[in-house]
């Protein structure tokens, strides 16, 4: 029987140790999140034990391993291109079940090169792009029709991503092409700018999908994004304004169903969010597949979950449900 639940994941303590500047990582988990989802997981039944981070797993193994029966996953790491597969790569080592997408899904996911890569050869539209390994790579890569968004290859959270990250010129990007290489030590991808409606998906589900819903992100006085877009200082303490996607509309079904297809192309997964972006001609294109989404309660998974009739004690009981169900628990 399945009834102790312990939570892996990082706090703004574990990214202080890092040395790093704390702009640069931004994945810890903020107390009031973990609080609303230990407090949804024993709403359902489940006692809770709060580990930590995979180091911390890691250096008590013996003792929790006896402690708990399952694993909720909320570790992301820090800067790695691998950062995200860490966790559960420890987890399948020690035997021990755990929610969310397996080490493979992460990584892919969390690269964006090889994830539109993927979406390129299997017929999911994406914008196009350019990946440099450095800035020298400027000069010989063909570059895609300006404007370009200019974004780290391995980031999430909007890390990297600025007011001026839009850029227009060869100037301006090889500018910002080396001031997100000298920062941040990775590659770049520069992507074609969509102008348009930025639209967010929340699925939740294995084999069969138990939950899907879509919202649409809106400037703070409820315009679509049009030009603008989500950069590190917009987001930063900020859970953003979302309108909600009548089910009976065109987007929905066509955007629908290509999630569908990319969500199953990676199971398991259990739960995750996409990024659309609609371009002013009603053309589609999908920027990312988030297996590592949030589950802050102010925040896109919630909110879209929230606004498509799923309350947030719900959204994390059936996550626990599907999660349970895919290991036979």
């Amino acid at each position: 029987m399945t009834r102790r639940i312990g939570l892996v994941y990082e706090t703004i303590e574990d990214a202080e140790k890092t040395g790093k500047n704390l702009s640069l990582l931004k994945h810890w988990r903020e107390p009031g999140e973990l609080e609303q989802i230990r407090e949804a997981v024993e709403k359902a039944g489940y006692q809770t034990r709060l580990i930590g981070s995979p180091s911390a797993l890691l250096e008590n193994m013996g003792a929790i391993r006896k402690e708990i029966d399952f694993i909720f996953n909320l570790s992301v790491g820090f800067i790695t291109r691998y950062r995200l597969g860490i966790a559960p790569a420890l987890y399948s080592l020690t035997g021990i079940p755990y929610s969310g997408a397996d080490p493979f899904t992460k990584i892919v996911t969390q690269n964006k090169h090889i994830l539109k890569s993927f979406w390129d050869k299997t017929g999911i539209p994406t914008p196009e792009w350019a990946y440099f390994e450095n800035p020298a790579g400027i000069e010989s890569t063909p570059i895609p029709e300006f404007p370009l968004i200019v974004k780290p290859a391995h980031e999430g959270t909007s890390i990297g991503i600025a007011e001026d990250s839009v850029v227009n010129s060869m100037a301006e990007l090889r500018k910002r092409v080396g001031a997100l290489f000298d920062t941040l030590r990775m590659p770049v991808i520069a992507e074609r700018f969509i102008a348009g409606q930025e639209i967010k998906v929340g699925m939740i589900g294995d084999n069969e999908i138990v939950f899907e819903g879509m919202a649409e992100n809106l400037t703070p006085d409820g315009k679509a994004m049009g030009g603008g877009f989500l950069h590190f200082d917009l987001k930063s303490g900020n859970t953003g304004t979302f309108g909600l996607v009548e089910r009976n509309s065109l987007k929905w079904s066509n955007i629908i169903e290509d999630c569908r297809k990319i969500y199953r192309s990676f199971l398991p997964v259990d739960f995750g969010t996409f990024d659309i972006r609609i371009d002013g001609n009603g053309n589609y294109y999908f920027l990312e597949f988030n297996t590592d989404a949030t589950l802050h309660p102010g925040r896109t998974m919630s909110r879209v979950c929230g606004l498509n009739g799923l309350d947030y004690d719900s959204m994390i009981g059936k996550i626990l449900a599907v999660s349970f169900a895919r290991w036979g628990l």
